[in-house]
């Protein structure tokens, strides 16, 4: 693990208000995480046992049909991240449209308030909670698909691991994913109450997922390039390690995305009577 660098917050910023309860310690925040990331792995590895021994008591079972449950489970996850993505994104904003923005965004935290960092830590917690989404699947015997529980996995060990290192680009995935986020569970709330919702609002929430793991590729590859072949390492304040982690996640849900795209709104379509399928539920 490279260096740990502090980073300095302020709960007066000039472009938004922050309130009392968003007072945030972050650095006792990324040292305990830091401590204890390994709970992540201990939550995957029951993950995946639970829901894959629940899909074989399954088997013979008729499905639950959760419909109240569920709508409850999704609306407190799309206000949520909605509440999120709007406490967040001023931060973001500020500091794409300063001189450097993008530079910054990326490799310097000129700019950090309470709000971003406290709605970013529950960010992080929230991925524990939303290995939930999977529970739904199984017990309502839908299609597991291999990208819905890689994903979750996936980025639960990430966060939790990189959450010490507290790198700039951080700020790109908080935005990107809450606001993905907060599309993805109010499409799944409606869908749950029985509603009808048009095709298309699916494609284009698949395709906007696809479109954040693109960037997410876009700002380690400016990270890559400045460090590594043009040797200016001291004007980014990243780590080699969260570069790989970083590409490693990014890259894998490009192609598993891509993937899905293709097949369930190209491919699929030509097939008639073949009902798209959702990365997280139906």
């Amino acid at each position: 693990m490279e260096q740990f660098r502090i980073v300095n917050v302020t709960s007066e910023p000039t472009y938004m208000k922050t309130y009392e309860f968003e007072n945030f310690e972050l650095t006792k925040w990324r040292l305990f995480i830091g401590k204890y990331w390994s709970i992540s792995i201990y939550a995957s590895i029951l993950y995946v046992l639970f829901i894959f021994s629940t899909k074989f008591l399954m088997r013979n079972r008729e499905p639950f049909r959760l419909t109240g449950i569920l709508t409850t489970w999704n609306i407190v996850l799309a206000v949520f991240s909605i509440v999120a993505f709007l406490r967040t994104l001023p931060e973001f904003l500020h500091v794409l449209t300063s001189e450097n923005g993008f530079h910054n965004s990326v490799c310097q935290w000129t700019s950090h308030n309470t709000a971003t960092a406290f709605w970013s830590w529950l960010l992080l917690l929230s991925k524990m909670i939303e290995l939930g989404d999977t529970v739904f699947v199984v017990l309502r015997k839908q299609n597991l698909l291999f990208l819905h529980w890689y994903h979750h996995v996936t980025t639960l060990l990430s966060w939790w691991v990189m959450y010490e290192a507290y790198e700039p680009n951080q700020l790109w995935y908080v935005v990107m994913n809450s606001f993905i986020h907060g599309l993805m569970y109010s499409y799944y709330a409606i869908k749950a109450l029985g509603l009808k919702v048009p095709r298309n609002c699916a494609m284009m929430i698949t395709f906007l997922q696809l479109a954040q793991m693109f960037f997410g590729i876009v700002v380690n590859v400016y990270a890559l390039n400045l460090m590594y072949y043009q040797d200016r390492e001291s004007e980014c304040q990243r780590g080699y390690f969260g570069l790989k982690v970083s590409f490693g996640i990014y890259v894998t849900y490009f192609i598993l995305f891509a993937h899905f795209f293709y097949t369930s709104y190209f491919k699929g379509s030509k097939k008639s009577g073949k009902k798209v399928k959702s990365v997280k539920q139906q």
